[in-house]
């Protein structure tokens, strides 16, 4: 009999899927994080990238590959100095060329929860490291963590199919290599289906900056 209700729980999981949007995001706000115009796929012209908070981040002009504009950031970042990693205030902060709130939705929109996982009821938080170089691109990317192989299988999958620019940090005068963090929560849920509807959650805040948080929420309905 126990083993026939895992069974059961395990299907409902892989057919019942809901995926919770980082920061309590709806897809429909996905236009408001950034605005620009496309020209045959390309942006062309000036674009501004938005915050959650509809704060403006960044103002580029693609025209002249100019930035003129980056709101201000004296947060501390994970440098690389000399032969170590140094947490420090750099000259200039490194960034995503874009809305990074457009990211972190756009990766929280083709992340699934994988069905090996659902059926081994498998849960917990997939940590992944990658460094910012001076050149602006992304390198040495790292799982630190992980619930189970198919997650991380599944988050790399995703982060293979996209690609970004990054501003690099400046620090005494120099480009400097940055550390980042992605952190994915995959979260099981099992509710009743005479429950009252419980409110989204919401991914608990970033531990800094340099850190991206996302989760992944499958949502299974208990049959009585």
């Amino acid at each position: 009999m126990r083993a026939m209700l895992m069974t059961r729980y395990s299907l409902l999981f892989s057919l019942l899927l809901v995926s919770t949007l980082a920061f309590g995001q709806s897809p429909s706000e996905a236009g408001k994080l950034e605005r620009g115009t496309l020209t045959k796929g390309q942006p062309t012209g000036t674009w501004e990238y938005f915050d959650e908070a509809g704060q403006l981040e960044l103002r580029m002009n693609y025209d002249s590959s100019r930035i003129s504009y980056r709101r201000p950031d004296t947060a501390r970042y994970e440098l690389r100095i000399n032969d170590s990693w140094q947490l420090v205030h750099p000259n200039r902060a490194p960034g995503l060329l874009g809305s990074r709130a457009g990211r972190r939705q756009a990766l929280q929109k083709a992340i699934r929860y994988p069905v090996a996982a659902l059926q081994q009821q498998q849960q917990g938080d997939f940590l992944l490291s990658y460094v910012v170089q001076p050149d602006g691109s992304t390198t040495d990317y790292t799982v630190l963590n992980s619930p189970s192989p198919a997650c991380s299988e599944e988050v790399w999958r995703v982060l293979q199919q996209t690609s970004y620019r990054w501003v690099p940090a400046i620090y005494q005068g120099q480009a400097r290599a940055a550390r980042f963090y992605l952190r994915v929560r995959f979260e099981l849920a099992m509710v009743s289906r005479f429950a009252e509807p419980k409110a989204r959650p919401v991914v608990p805040p970033a531990s800094g900056p340099f850190m991206d948080a996302l989760l992944i929420r499958a949502v299974g309905v208990e049959r009585r």
